[in-house]
């Protein structure tokens, strides 16, 4: 699958000269899946404060603790009273709607907005899987996902498992429980089944918004294609499978799979393979999303490729590393910090407006807009917030917010609003 259990990002970490896996990217790019400190740099805006609006704060919320905005609404998950509860706030005024306990562990994941459907990951469960070559590994995933009704908190349904919401289509994709399943968002109920042991990688193709297929990577390296809407097999095949590969990050590649295997003996291996039949058609060290192309991020800089051949379409020579922005954009990093991004046309690698200094606040919806929050140099700890228009590159300083609490800069956004965790509480605001 493609959402990954994040790891710790600190402003003392400093990333490596040369890309990271798949994995890794995910951590940054979803960051919303751990509350976490991005890293930041000093600075200072200037721009109209009531671009800035200060709505209400949670002063008690923890590190541990996380947020996601959708719509209206901040969902904000945490334990209470030792077990884990799901929190609706109203993000105008901070009135809380309801709250749901869903399990009795915190998951690593937070909840997964859909509609008028909310998923929450709960109980996490470390597996082993036994390798070929007599090693074992562990991984976490939640033991089971709980619906909850979006407007009352009423749980509808829960199911063993890992579920992957496609609001569009009105299902969720679950893995787990010796299975993959396609379940109905509403109800829960099956629509179909097919027996597996834990794979060591899937992904719907080309997207969650408009699956048409679902791929999966087996332990001993058997790809295979499903239909998403039937579950009937399309395509399997055994590929290449190092005895030593730990596990494989599945991707789109247009109308293709990629499939990075992540090996610790040697660098990571990329290969694309065709979706109808699952030939191999080229291959590369490292590979990422990248609009309609796939991007390989290597020391000397991004390449953008195209999906169906490998040809380099366009390159930035000066680029760390890449991050999808929404449809044909994308962020390129242009310091080893993350701290200054260049958005590009993902299609032809064109940039759009001037670099952008500070870090993304993550956005769990769609939108037109990125916002970016970095430290103030004046007064210190407060954050300093920019627009970014996806359309054309044009920045809007909106202002800054809050005391002086320390560097942290991770926030989550929706339009019009952001949320960011501060050493003093969660702080809401209305922007723009």
């Amino acid at each position: 699958m493609v959402l990954i259990d994040l790891g710790e990002v600190t402003g003392q970490e400093r990333p490596p000269a040369v890309p990271v896996d798949h994995r890794r990217l995910l951590r940054v790019a979803l960051a919303v899946l751990s509350i976490a400190g991005l890293l930041v740099i000093a600075g200072s805006a200037r721009g109209p404060a009531a671009g800035v609006r200060p709505l209400w704060t949670i002063d008690d919320f923890r590190g541990d603790d996380s947020v996601v905005l959708a719509g209206q609404t901040a969902y904000v998950s945490r334990l209470a009273g030792g077990r884990p509860q799901v929190a609706a706030y109203d993000l105008a005024g901070g009135k809380l709607r309801w709250t749901a306990v869903t399990g009795e562990q915190i998951g690593t994941q937070p909840t997964r907005p859909a509609g008028d459907i909310v998923l929450a990951p709960t109980d996490p469960v470390t597996s082993k899987v036994a390798m070929p070559d007599g090693g074992e590994y562990l991984y976490l995933s939640p033991r089971t996902t709980v619906a909850l009704d979006a407007r009352t908190g009423k749980e509808l349904w829960r199911t063993a498992g890992n579920a992957m919401p496609s609001a569009g289509t009105g299902t969720a994709l679950v893995v787990g429980d010796g299975a993959l399943r396609l379940v109905r968002l509403r109800d829960g109920g099956e629509i179909w089944r097919r027996s597996m042991a834990a794979p060591a990688g899937w992904t719907p193709l080309p997207d969650y918004r408009h699956p048409e297929a679902i791929a999966t990577a087996g332990q001993d390296g058997l790809l295979s294609v499903f239909g998403y809407a039937d579950g009937k097999l399309r395509a399997t095949s055994k590929v290449p499978w190092e005895t030593r590969t730990r596990s494989a990050t599945l991707l789109p590649a247009g109308r293709n799979l990629a499939v990075i295997r992540d090996d610790p003996s040697r660098d990571s291996t990329t290969t694309v393979y065709s979706a109808d039949d699952l030939r191999p058609l080229w291959s590369a060290g490292y590979l990422s999303p990248c609009g309609e192309l796939l991007c390989s991020v290597a020391v000397d800089g991004v390449i953008g490729r195209d999906p169906a051949t490998g040809r380099e379409v366009w390159s930035a020579p000066d680029a760390r590393n890449m991050f999808p922005a929404g449809d044909n954009r994308v962020l390129l990093a242009q310091n080893l910090d993350l701290t200054k991004d260049q958005l590009v046309d993902s299609r032809t690698g064109r940039p759009l407006g001037p670099p952008v200094l500070g870090a993304q606040a993550y956005n769990y919806e769609e939108t037109e807009n990125l916002y970016f929050v970095r430290p103030s140099a004046r007064p210190p700890g407060r954050l300093v917030v920019t627009r970014l228009d996806l359309a054309d590159g044009a920045q809007t300083p909106l202002g800054v917010f809050g005391t002086s609490a320390g560097d942290q800069s991770f926030c989550v956004a929706t339009r019009g609003y952001l949320a960011c965790p501060r050493a003093d509480g969660l702080h809401v605001m209305a922007v723009g």
